[in-house]
């Protein structure tokens, strides 16, 4: 049996020893830092069929929170109309929205809650055309100044219909579960995400203005959200790209740290307070400026593209994840000011790796992308002040098809997936399950299930068994005894000298399968077929001769 079914039916039997899906304890109880996932493609588009799979397959793998994209175009009516509709008068009413537009969100989190799963709403553009700005009277695109008032009702019509009391309009008249997690836009440092980036003002100069933009929709949305009972909620600010450019145009994007000061009214090298015409390009001058934004985390999506998660970025305006005192100083001095809460966590919203094979222009070696992911969670773990890892694709996508394309442009989609597009398992898949990091004699690991509180699906006393195999074997052999998980999931231990080979971690839940081969699988593993596997283990760690 497909590691992946093995996992589902584990859930299924889970769920079934309580009475049903709709018993299952929320899956947090020792959580310590949450296993988030993110694959709208997989998640909202491709029916709920494989929504409902792919949510217990990634409760399988110890996911505890799926991050899903809510764009506001695709709830709008009109959206594609340069005037809003004369019939659409109450923006804060769900009653005014087409009933279809909610399903699929509305689906996620039925299923999401039987299985005990958190979501996280990234609320975001694009605009409908209606509620953008225009240049020289004319429209420009749907993230191009979005209107912070029309934002605000769009936010407060979602805080009302998702509060746990609103009934579905179309679909029996269901409770819809309430959304407890919501994040701010989506990369808005991004020209792909906000607009302009860059702006001349009327003396000519070129001003960065979609920091002072983007904190018009944050106090939008904050306002929105307590207005409708959800100012205690998890709320995340930024959710911004690790990198930018240096291009200053409408859609150059900024590089995060001098987003990120403009935001917060800093300047970017000694994070001091803005002043003169400085303050005024970002409009620090005005009484918004100095509204607190009552936020409980900071999101930003720190991915290294080609370098380990230890590897900083060259450029100090860039924040990957080796750069997280960057962010730290900036959320801080932020906060000394008085305008974000102290010791602001970071939320790693999105993360991975895009791999080579199957994409031919960009990525990692496949085995690179598993011991990174690993090694990122050792990482984030020993840092208390990181509240969430997110994972970016469980299923690679698929190449453009488009007769003609050049190469770059077909393998322009995303293959950071745990799985290629076929369904085949990267080693990454392992990586994920039961990571695996050994650093001298030490070798650290976590088993997500307990970390995601689903004690039931590991059993009390849970161990894994550290292995080893010599340099050209294939033959694995326990080393020492059984190493007991953590309450928090976490596993470590210290042997004696390290010997040349492999060594990884087994792990035996109460049912097992086949390792998953065909299709794919020769090129990441070249060789190998189907093959049994009584437990699972991780990827693994190699360990060259002196």
């Amino acid at each position: 049996m497909p590691v992946a079914a093995v996992l589902i039916a584990l859930l299924a039997g889970l769920l079934s020893a309580v009475g049903g899906a709709a018993g299952v304890p929320a899956a947090d109880a020792s959580t310590t830092q949450e296993s988030l996932f993110q694959d709208d493609n997989l998640l909202l588009y491709r029916g709920d069929a494989t929504a409902d799979a792919t949510l217990r397959e990634l409760r399988g793998l110890g996911v505890t929170m799926v991050r899903v994209t809510v764009p506001w175009r695709a709830f709008a009516p009109a959206h594609r109309a340069r005037t809003r509709p004369a019939a659409f008068t109450d923006a804060t009413d769900p009653a005014q929205y087409d009933p279809i537009v909610f399903d699929l969100h509305d689906h996620l989190l039925r299923v999401a809650a039987r299985l005990g799963m958190k979501v996280l709403f990234n609320v975001t553009g694009g605009a409908p055309a209606w509620a953008t700005g225009r240049r020289d009277g004319r429209f420009v695109s749907l993230q191009y100044k979005p209107d912070a008032r029309a934002f605000r009702q769009f936010v407060q019509m979602l805080g009302t219909r998702y509060d746990g009391r609103h009934r579905d309009e179309n679909q029996g008249g269901a409770e819809i579960p309430r959304v407890s997690a919501w994040s701010i836009w989506n990369e808005p440092n991004q020209g792909a995400g906000l607009q302009p980036q860059w702006e001349r003002d009327r003396h000519g100069r070129l001003v960065p203005v979609a920091p002072r933009i983007y904190r018009g929709l944050a106090q939008a949305m904050l306002s929105a959200l307590r207005a409708t009972g959800h100012g205690g909620d998890t709320i995340l600010l930024g959710e911004t790209a690790p990198r930018g450019v240096d291009r200053r145009t409408t859609t150059g994007s900024l590089r995060p740290v001098p987003f990120l000061a403009g935001l917060l009214c800093l300047d970017a090298a000694t994070l001091t307070p803005l002043t003169g015409q400085a303050a005024r390009d970002q409009a620090c001058d005005l009484r918004s400026a100095s509204r607190r934004l009552a936020v409980t985390g900071y999101g930003h999506h720190p991915y290294s593209i080609v370098s380990s998660p230890a590897t900083p970025d060259p450029d100090a305006r860039d924040i990957t994840l080796a750069d997280e005192a960057r962010l730290g100083r900036l959320l801080d001095a932020g906060a000394a000011r008085g305008l974000l809460p102290p010791r602001l966590p970071y939320w790693w919203t999105e993360y991975g790796w895009q791999t080579r094979p199957p994409d031919p222009v960009r990525g990692v070696d496949p085995a690179a992308q598993a011991q990174w992911l690993a090694e990122a969670e050792a990482q984030t773990r020993a840092d208390p002040r990181t509240a969430a890892l997110g994972q970016f694709l469980l299923v690679d996508d698929l190449p453009r098809d488009e007769p003609g394309a050049t190469l770059e442009r077909r393998w322009g989609t995303y293959q950071s997936g745990l799985e290629l597009a076929d369904r085949t398992h990267k080693p990454g898949y392992d990586a994920y399950r039961l990571p695996f990091v050994l650093t001298g004699t030490r070798a650290w690991g976590l088993v997500r299930p307990v970390a995601g509180g689903a004690a039931t699906a590991t059993g009390a006393g849970a161990t894994v068994q550290l292995e080893h195999a010599p340099a050209g074997s294939d033959a694995f052999t326990d080393v020492g005894e059984p190493v007991p998980v953590a309450a928090d999931g976490t596993v470590t231990t210290t042997m004696g000298p390290v010997e040349p080979g492999r060594y990884r971690f087994r792990w035996s839940p109460p049912e097992a399968g086949a390792a998953p081969a065909g299709g794919l699988a020769g090129l990441l593993h070249p060789g190998a077929g189907t093959s049994a596997a009584p437990t699972f283990t991780s990827a693994v760690a190699t360990v060259a001769p002196a």
